[in-house]
């Protein structure tokens, strides 16, 4: 045989390994075939002498012959293990079984906001600039199997910050949850708690640059707890019972806890669509017709005798046309520790959005709200309308709003703070505000 017939056998033999490699092909049967190569070398350089292949060629080959083998046997130790790594709503590991999982999520959000006030008392009536308003990191999955899971979302970054009191950096979410079957599941540890329907959606969903106002005042924010959750085809409900309302990341100590109790809860109907839609605060063109009732109720008694209780309602009602929708809730309070008795502030939120085109949605968000005081003569009433650009739907989107305060902002500052609201000067009204806010959420 000459050379050139030989050295084609040869390749052409080795190409056979190598495919049969990828083709998950058994150690066994790779050491056999291998076995009759050399076999069939022996003979050849029996019947033909050294000279048929220099010595330089034959360790060539027999590095080849080595790389062959090693990726072979890389490749089938991936197989035998079923590990799974990949980009599926997040970057994610998985074992063969899918017991033990970990999804890994970033939320971004960058925002330039221009602030214009009338005599606002400091001398700084226009305000603007840049800020980094979120960054956070979610960690997410399985474990032991697939009825448990857990999840951890942590805030790098966090300004104007009005769901954890200005703290930044700040440990959100970090339960574990337990599936028992039959729609049934247990949370413990620190989540979002159920009462509003708005802030329920994840910051990285909303229709617009953030949560309304009146849904940071009323929200009842994160807790530490148990939650006992139900989810049906048409039906889902939870319920809390934490240390106290709006509190995170709290010690344990001789003053705990914050409440003598605080409950939450929060039930909705769905007469209409799929509940993945109604994660999305917007429906975008191709999503089928929806409609969302959801209803939610808060009682909480302060340790603290002064400061009593604490009950509260909200109503939400969701419907999505595919390609446009509108969202309407009201809330309402009771406080027994407002000085001179019980107070009951109240606020509703109207807004909704329509596409223009398959990236293009116009969006426009009205704001009242009463806290039925007469610290503050000041009602909170705003309009902000604007655009998206979803360059990718939530993954990547760039947001403009536009926004004007009838009324002097008075008590409602700190909840509109995460809107970019200043505090009016005494007696002036007619605030407005631009903003620009590219968000990332993958």
């Amino acid at each position: 045989m000459s050379l050139t017939k030989t050295v084609g056998f040869f390749a052409g033999t080795t190409l056979a390994i190598g495919g049969a490699a990828f083709g998950a092909v058994q150690n066994s049967d790779l050491a056999a075939e291998v076995a009759n190569l050399k076999s069939q070398i022996a003979e050849m350089k029996n019947s033909q002498g050294d000279a048929w292949l220099t010595e330089q060629r034959a360790s060539e080959i027999r590095g080849i012959v080595t790389d062959v083998l090693a990726d072979a046997d890389s490749r089938s130790s991936l197989q035998g293990s079923g590990a799974g790594a990949g980009y599926n709503g997040g970057f994610f590991l998985s074992s063969a079984d899918g017991n033990y999982s970990m999804k890994i999520n970033v939320l971004e959000q960058v925002r330039w906001t221009f602030n214009n006030r009338n005599d606002s008392g400091t001398g700084e009536d226009q305000t603007w600039g840049f800020e980094n308003k979120r960054t956070r990191m979610t960690f997410g999955g399985n474990m032991v199997d697939s009825t448990w899971s857990y999840k951890v979302a942590y805030y790098f970054a966090y300004s104007n910050d009005v769901e954890f009191d200005g703290a930044s950096p700040v440990l959100a979410d970090a339960f574990v949850a337990k599936d028992m079957g039959g729609g049934l599941s247990f949370t413990v540890g620190q989540f979002k708690l159920p009462f509003s329907g708005e802030y329920g959606t994840d910051a990285g969903n909303l229709q617009f640059n953030d949560y309304s106002t009146i849904s940071n005042a009323f929200a009842d924010g994160y807790g530490q707890g148990l939650m006992l959750s139900y989810s049906a085809d048409a039906f889902r409900a939870a319920v809390a019972y934490v240390n106290a309302l709006n509190q995170v990341n709290a010690d344990w100590g001789a003053g705990s806890p914050s409440d003598e109790f605080a409950l939450t809860g929060r039930a909705e109907f769905k007469l209409s669509g799929t509940w993945d839609q109604f994660n999305n605060a917007m429906s975008f063109r191709g999503e089928e017709m929806g409609v969302l009732i959801g209803a939610g109720l808060n009682w909480a008694d302060s340790n603290n005798a002064a400061n009593g209780d604490v009950f509260g309602a909200t109503v939400d009602v969701t419907v999505d046309f595919g390609g446009a929708n509108v969202m309407g809730a009201f809330y309402w309070d009771n406080n027994d520790d407002a000085p001179g008795g019980a107070e009951n502030p109240y606020g509703f939120t109207l807004q909704g959005g329509v596409f223009v085109s398959d990236d293009i949605e116009l969006v426009a968000r009205y704001e009242y709200g009463d806290a039925d005081t007469s610290l503050d003569s000041n009602d909170f009433s705003t309009l902000t309308f604007g655009a998206n650009w979803y360059l990718a739907q939530n993954t990547a989107k760039l947001g403009f709003n536009f926004g004007y305060a009838f009324d002097g902002i008075g008590l409602w500052e700190g909840a509109a703070s995460g809107n970019n609201w200043l505090a009016d000067g005494t007696g002036e009204d007619g605030q407005w505000m631009l903003q620009a806010q590219m968000s990332f959420s993958f």
